[in-house]
């Protein structure tokens, strides 16, 4: 996976796409824009410029059938993202995403991995682990329920704005993730291959084929700790209001906390076209209401047609 700073354009990442070996074959397309449905192309000669004829589009899907391979990328947000699964990346494919304009980072390994070392709901265990894991620690989330603790587990991925920080084998930073991380930390790193590729990029690559898995968790603990991957999630806000400067503010979703008229603690504002698919707020027609109380329990749930009243004052 590859991200970039929020105005990655999506004309250039189809140019790029289109001119690289994938690794895979795709079947179809699957082309998202905001207020409308999927949108499904064969994948051939022209599917690049259905997917850039598209009205309001901002990312599709590359697939194959079943469980395959994929390809998906978004310029949605704050950030734009390139995510390649099921096959490892093609050395032209990665050449090709460093030399797009705005690189925040990248990484490649084992998401298997990295999906089990962050998973916090004892059902999935329950349900798909096939060794011991009564043992891992427990802890509550913010409704009172159990669920495993995972803060101790240094190969999962921390989500931030921008970025997926995932210690995995291979990592790519570019300049912009000064603005997440500790930048100037990275060629210092005590762990590891660094590899300067000039422009400000790095790769490194974090451990060799053959490591022991106690060797694996010591670098990717150590990598956390000299980034300071988990002090980003404290400065969240702080992260997005970054990459967002000079945006205009025109949500999909707004979350809201605090003591609301239907008794809600927690307000989730969603807005929709007028074909009931997810949109910004400028292009709604719709706008869904909902208030959770502090069991996480619907207490309210209201749709407000946009086009026949005003937006409602739900500053507060």
């Amino acid at each position: 996976m590859f991200t970039f700073l929020p105005g990655l354009d999506l004309r250039l990442l189809c140019d790029v796409l289109r001119s690289v070996e994938l690794g895979f074959r795709p079947n179809e397309a699957r082309v998202q824009a905001l207020g409308a449905g999927g949108i499904t192309a064969s994948y051939d000669d022209a599917v690049w410029e259905t997917i850039l004829a598209t009205p309001e589009v901002y990312g599709f899907e590359l697939e194959t059938e079943g469980a395959g391979p994929g390809l998906g990328c978004s310029v949605l947000g704050t950030c734009g993202e390139v995510m390649v699964s099921g096959v490892p990346a093609t050395e032209r494919l990665v050449a090709a995403l460093l030399d797009l304009p705005g690189l925040l980072g990248g990484a490649s390994g084992d998401f298997t991995d990295a999906r089990w070392q962050g998973e916090t709901d004892p059902n999935h265990y329950r349900m798909w682990w096939d060794g011991p894991w009564e043992h891992l620690p427990r802890t509550v989330d913010e409704w009172g329920d159990e669920i495993i603790d995972v803060s101790g587990h240094p190969g999962r991925i921390t989500e931030v704005p921008g970025m997926r920080l995932w210690p995995a084998q291979d990592v790519w930073f570019g300049p912009a993730a000064a603005l997440v991380i500790d930048y100037e930390a990275i060629a210092g790193l005590p762990v590891g291959r660094v590899s300067d590729l000039g422009g400000g990029r790095f790769h490194v690559r974090l451990w060799e084929d053959g490591a022991s898995l106690d060797e694996i968790r010591r670098v990717q603990q150590t990598v956390r700790d000299h980034l300071r991957y988990d002090a980003a999630v404290a400065r969240d806000d702080e992260i997005r209001a970054a990459l967002t400067a000079g945006q205009a503010d025109d949500p999909m979703l707004v979350v809201q906390r605090g003591n609301f008229p239907h008794g809600g603690t927690e307000r989730f504002l969603q807005y929709f076209s007028a074909t009931k698919y997810p949109t910004t707020r400028s292009r709604a027609a719709w706008l869904n209401v909902k208030e959770f109380d502090d069991r996480n329990r619907e207490v309210y749930n209201q749709d407000v047609d946009l086009t026949t009243a005003p937006h409602p004052d739900l500053s507060s």
